[in-house]
């Protein structure tokens, strides 16, 4: 096997000399990136930008033409445009104009010409498509999550345990003890002030004065630090008792949790009220509620997200799949996503509360919006619609196969109050009241 002896070394910063078997075979100047080599087979020049895999080399000696040298400095400055395009290239800002034209804007503040903008599509077009399409859910909103919010709803006869609720109020914290006061510390005497009377005196006297203050800031101490923990022991105690009385109750509770639904209306209301609280809304939702009849009636009150909650435009690719196309939202389809939202959030908290309260038997749930009075100029609540649900006719729903019901369609088998219009507009109406 023929082996091939090489070693390279420096003589000097930016010179290195090749020594191969036998002697020296080349001498390199420069730095990396750009250097020059003279060796047996001629000079060369090697050009090249470091970490890109990018670079060529040129013999450069008598035997090479003028215009292989000029090939070889277009070469170079090619190059050198390149490695400027990337390291522009390398840090991006994107941002989106209102009609849905996208902005590239490169390191130093400035929008990518023509040609960086093609090198840009040619590395990144997975990334920017990303990046739009997450721009276009955002502008579309959540609208699908609006529109089927009563997907989630359980059969009224669903088994819903008792979750024990965790006492909410705080541990009431340590006091914050100030530090121990230490006495004043008294240079000691020299050696010769050791033989004045007078300085004695005056030292024995710092002492005495030193030790009083230490005494009176340790009492002042010790008597705010007493105060500051009887307030908190008080504090703590009574936190305790509220606690385990809480605790205590949440036990007994879950242990007669199917006995005291069917006869305790005030635990049946802790019941729906923990219910309520562990539903998420995607819109802001506030629930009132009263139960009547012991168990077998409740009354619900929702006040209802706004119209003007919903998003409002609507964004798509454009074919090219460079740019979003952004309209306003039709009126109509606006008015149609809104109604079927709050008659979702309706058919929702019905499902919810039969589920919670098998003793509850009708649900009069009714939905209510601020609206401003053109004939007053203030805001007022006005209600929507009202309905009365009977548990029996409510089971009736495929609740496994929720996706092919129309929450509007479904709730108006009930008996309501409602004024829409087939374009989704709601007058005010007077709700069923006790």
């Amino acid at each position: 096997m023929a082996l091939r002896f090489r070693k390279s070394f420096k003589i000097a910063p930016g010179i290195r000399v090749n020594i191969g078997k036998n002697g020296v075979s080349s001498i390199g100047i420069g730095p990396r990136g750009a250097s020059m080599s003279f060796g047996k087979k001629g000079k060369y020049v090697n050009v090249g930008i470091p970490g890109t895999g990018l670079s060529i080399r040129q013999r450069i000696d008598s035997n090479v033409t003028a215009r292989e040298q000029q090939r070889l400095l277009r070469e170079q400055k090619k190059l050198e445009k390149l490695e400027r395009m990337q390291r522009a290239l390398s840090k991006v800002t994107l941002s989106l104009k209102e009609n849905g034209t996208l902005e590239i804007i490169n390191a130093f503040g400035e929008p990518l010409s023509r040609s960086e903008l093609k090198l840009m599509w040619e590395q990144k077009s997975d990334f920017i498509r990303d990046w739009l399409e997450n721009e276009m859910n955002e502008i579309n909103g959540d609208v699908e999550l609006l529109e089927n919010i009563y997907l989630d709803t359980p059969h009224p006869n669903s088994i819903i345990e008792y979750k024990a609720r965790e006492f909410s109020e705080p541990k009431p914290q340590e006091p914050a003890i100030p530090p121990k006061p230490e006495i004043e510390k008294i240079k000691p005497l020299g050696f010769l002030a050791k033989f004045s009377k007078k300085k004695k005196e005056e030292y024995e006297l710092k002492l005495k004065k030193a030790q009083e203050q230490y005494e009176k800031n340790l009492s002042i101490w010790k008597s705010k630090k007493s105060d500051l923990l009887s307030k908190y022991n008080k504090e703590f105690s009574e936190w305790k008792l509220r606690k385990d009385e809480f605790d205590n109750k949440e036990i007994y509770y879950t242990e007669n949790y199917k006995t005291l639904l069917q006869n305790d209306t005030d635990f049946m209301e802790i019941v729906l009220e923990n219910a309520f609280n562990s539903l998420s809304w995607p819109r802001e939702t506030i629930v009132s509620y009263e139960i009547d009849n012991n168990g077998s009636l409740v009354w619900i009150d929702v006040d209802l997200p706004e119209i003007e909650d919903l998003p409002q435009k609507v964004a798509t690719l454009a074919a090219n799949g460079k740019k979003l196309n952004i309209k306003n939202k039709p009126k109509k389809q606006l008015q149609l996503e809104y109604a079927k939202h709050i008659h979702g959030i309706a058919f929702r908290l019905v499902g919810i509360t039969f589920a919670t309260l098998p003793k509850s038997e009708q649900i009069i749930i009714s939905g209510y919006s601020q609206r401003l009075s053109k004939a007053t100029g203030k805001i007022n609540d006005e209600y929507l619609f009202s309905f009365k649900i009977d548990r029996a006719k409510f089971e009736e729903i495929n609740f496994d196969s929720l996706d092919l019901v129309d929450p509007i369609e479904s709730l108006d088998r009930f008996e309501h109050i409602k004024k829409m219009t087939a374009t989704g507009i709601f007058k005010p109406i007077e709700p069923f009241s006790k």
